[in-house]
């Protein structure tokens, strides 16, 4: 069912592993014995997935009864994880979860119901996977793997809480400060319908059909129903070694660079122009004034890719940082420091 993988790009795997984890805000939580699936908030504690379920939902009924869970984490550029282990409740309150993530510098907004509502489950990882989104030849042996099936009713939650995870003060940018605790997405809609804390999903048995068929359709609806868009065609699972996982680090600028992204051109498109006017491309730096739009593209540790339209039409420029960010909430300073450049008209 997964293909092999060498030690020598292990490490690569198991940071791409934890970057996913990282950045997931939603996951696609599975209780086979249960028959129960559906999305339910999703929060990155070191590596071990934590689960914003209603308090009587099929999940927390199932929860510390030794059974297995399944938990699809979508990756911001068609990547999937797959992280398997036994359900079990965690020790602390979906406030005391709250209370310690603010210490830490995070906080967790509930956009349906009450946080006081919710149950926190934990799943004790003991198998990864990781696939990887791309058309390219399987290696002999290898066995890509399917798209987890979907019934009609899975395009609500099982138990699922709509989450939104802030990020730490420290990304003010000059004239404007960019918001302490920079927003990040929630991607938690469904088929098109908000989910709601507490909502039950129970797979009825399903008539006997051709397992093909049924696989089929489990696969296109599941791409139709996730969350901020689809997976991709994707690749044979890859297995990540425990040991490999646990001492991997993930990359939180890519972790968080969709959710930056998005606020920048939302709340700062004044700034987004400037910095543009001066970005690096083959048609040259431009005065701010002539700048009509400007649109950030991409961001990772060494600057941004922008598209900038000016006087003659649409350019892609390059940004680049006076210092690689160190982590996410360094992007405020070098803005900063680009824009009070641009000010002054300094190189």
């Amino acid at each position: 069912m997964t293909s092999p993988s060498s030690d020598v790009d292990m490490p690569v795997l198991a940071e791409q592993a934890r970057t996913i984890l990282a950045g997931g805000r939603c996951a696609l939580l599975t209780l086979p014995c249960a028959h129960v699936r559906g999305w339910v908030g999703l929060i990155d504690d070191g590596g071990e997935p934590l689960l914003l379920v209603g308090a009587d939902s099929p999940p927390a009924r199932c929860a510390d009864s030794g059974r297995r869970a399944r938990v699809d984490v979508p990756g911001h550029n068609g990547e999937r994880l797959v992280l398997a282990g036994v359900l079990a409740s965690a020790a602390e309150t979906a406030d005391e979860l709250v209370q310690r993530l603010g210490n830490l510098g995070r906080s967790i907004t509930v956009t349906s119901g009450d946080i006081s509502d919710l149950r926190v489950l934990s799943v004790a990882v003991d198998e990864v996977l990781i696939c990887l989104p791309g058309r390219a030849e399987a290696p002999a042996g290898a066995i890509r793997a399917p798209v987890a099936d979907r019934t009609a009713a899975d395009r609500t939650a099982a138990g699922s809480v709509p989450v939104a995870t802030e990020l730490a003060a420290g990304t003010e940018a000059a004239h404007a400060e960019l918001a302490a605790g920079t927003e990040l997405a929630t991607g938690t809609e469904a088929a098109g319908a908000e989910l709601a804390a507490g909502t039950e999903v129970v797979e009825a048995p399903a008539p006997r059909r051709s397992r093909v068929t049924r696989r089929a359709r489990g696969a296109r609806r599941d791409a139709a129903a996730r969350p901020g868009g689809r997976w991709s065609s994707l690749g044979p699972a890859r297995r990540v070694e425990l040991t490999s996982y646990a001492l991997a680090e993930p990359d939180l600028v890519t972790a968080y660079a969709p959710d930056l992204i998005e606020h920048l051109n939302k709340a700062h498109a004044a700034q987004m122009r400037q910095l543009a006017a001066r970005g690096v491309t083959a048609a040259g730096s431009i005065c701010a004034d002539e700048v009509i739009g400007a649109s950030v593209t991409s961001l990772d540790r060494a600057g941004l890719d922008m598209w900038r339209i000016g006087p003659d039409g649409a350019d892609a420029v390059r940004v680049l940082f006076r210092s690689p960010l160190a982590e996410p909430r360094s992007l405020g300073l070098e803005l900063r420091l680009l824009l009070e450049e641009a000010e002054h008209g300094t190189e």
